[in-house]
């Protein structure tokens, strides 16, 4: 018995002792994960600053360093804002930056970092300095989550003018300007040489806290202009599209009304205009794809046909390859006219 109880004893320690194995096992394993995902969100926050600060290198080889392209150069994925100051022809750009880690149940890791850049834009190549503070340096409050509106439109034509004189309007128009974390373009094209963009820029006062703005950009003779429009302006273009679509539509449905008008005309040449005639008038002739002969159409049902002594009128559908509406044709049985009128409301029958 004595030796059955120590076997038993023993088999307990030696499952004790694997099971403190097991969790001093997990134990350093998350340990060691754990300080892998950290060592990933530290350098993801060095990867960012030092990103930023090529980028603002970038921005200033210009000798200038504007607000909105600071605004892209400091962009990280969980940025909190950045604190901007111009003093003596230097600009200052202090920004906090954030690295995550994303981890299944354990894992997971947060970092940040507070640095400071000072750039110089005047020299060439423009200096830039970076240094990390402590994380009290970026307790800054951010103000305004925006700028002016007008303040940016400045900006804006200031980076198209350096776009459109290195690549014209097709360079103004695929600008980084229009990547800028408040600017929104809503509509834009090349016409005659100059790029019309219609752009809403955040922090304003019209519909959802947004301007419109339209800028033109011309590269001859070079010229950048900035105008504020009413909320409707931005979609001016758009409407004009519509228009000139709806022109388009139109002709092509009247050139086929104005066919059917002159088939009614010649149908009653004998001062009648019979349910006999009337499908044969309402039919189109088309061209045969193979022969290119003519050959006859689909007939255009009636919607609607009343009749008097003196007069025959047809609610139509008319068809072609794009588009399709109704017209009222109405006969004049005693004088053999036809008059069309295109119905705004459409088909009611």
């Amino acid at each position: 018995m004595a030796r059955r109880g120590g076997c038993l004893t023993n088999g307990c320690l030696g499952v004790l002792g694997l099971a403190l194995v097991i969790v001093v096992g997990v134990l350093v394993s998350i340990w060691n994960t754990g300080r892998e995902a950290r060592a990933e969100a530290r350098d993801q926050v060095t990867v960012s600053a030092e990103g930023a600060r090529d980028r603002l290198a970038k921005a200033a080889a210009d000798g200038e360093l504007l607000d909105t392209e600071i605004q892209r150069a400091v962009l990280n994925l969980a940025k909190t804002g950045e604190a901007i100051e111009r003093r003596d022809g230097r600009v200052t750009v202090t920004a906090r930056f954030v690295g995550l880690v994303n981890g299944i149940l354990i894992g997971g890791a947060h970092d940040d970092g507070c640095y400071r850049f000072r750039i110089v834009p005047a020299v060439s190549p423009p200096s830039v300095g970076v240094r990390e503070l402590p994380d009290k340096a970026c307790w800054f409050r951010s103000g305004r989550p925006y700028r002016e509106p007008a303040v940016v439109a400045e900006d804006v034509t200031a980076e198209l003018r350096t776009a459109v004189a290195e690549g014209g309007p097709e360079g103004a128009r695929s600008a980084e300007v229009w990547k800028t974390q408040g600017i929104e373009v809503e509509d834009t094209e090349i016409r005659d040489g100059q790029l019309v963009s219609l752009v809403w820029l955040s922090g304003g006062t019209g519909p959802q806290g947004e301007d419109c703005y339209e800028f033109r950009a011309k590269e001859k003779p070079g010229t950048v202009t900035a105008k504020k429009l009413k909320p409707d302006g931005c979609y001016r273009l758009q409407r004009e599209r519509d228009a000139l679509a709806e022109k388009v539509r139109r002709a092509e449905l009247d050139a086929s009304a104005q066919k059917i008008e002159r088939q009614l005309e010649n149908a009653m040449a004998d001062g009648r205009l019979t349910d006999t005639e009337l499908p044969r008038a309402l039919s189109l002739p088309t061209r045969d794809d193979i022969s290119g002969e003519s050959v006859a159409g689909p007939v255009v049902a009636p919607e609607n046909v009343e009749r008097s002594s003196t007069e025959v009128l047809v609610v139509a559908r008319v068809t072609t390859p794009s588009a399709m509406w109704c017209y009222e044709f109405r006969a004049c049985l005693p004088t053999q006219s036809v008059t069309r009128h295109y119905l705004t409301d459409g088909c009611t029958f």
